[in-house]
């Protein structure tokens, strides 16, 4: 997984790129932390070249979620694509999740 962030006007913006596995799910619970230390009100995942998500890539996504419940603020997944699209589809994740 690679990640590029940054933190502006309140809004927090994670672009997530190659894979999201159980490799990375150290990484994965390092960009919840700092989430949360932006203390942001809204907070976009853009999976645009995420390529592969394995059922840890979903559970890490699932975290996510639950955190953004937890400290209140507001998730999106944007720019889903492709295999990625379809397993937030037959997950139903796309119904519990905002995924624009």
């Amino acid at each position: 997984m690679r990640l590029e962030y940054r933190h502006d006007h309140g809004v927090f913006s994670a672009k997530i790129s190659d894979k999201l596995t159980f490799s990375d799910n150290g990484l994965f619970r390092k960009l919840l932390g700092d989430i949360q230390a932006s203390k942001a009100k809204s907070c976009v995942l853009d999976l645009l070249e995420l390529d592969v998500i394995d059922s840890s890539g979903l559970g890490m996504l699932m975290i996510a979620h639950d955190e953004s419940k937890k400290n209140a603020y507001s998730l999106t997944l944007i720019n889903a694509k492709g295999p990625v699209r379809q397993l937030l589809q037959i997950s139903k994740l796309d119904c519990l999740m905002n995924v624009v």
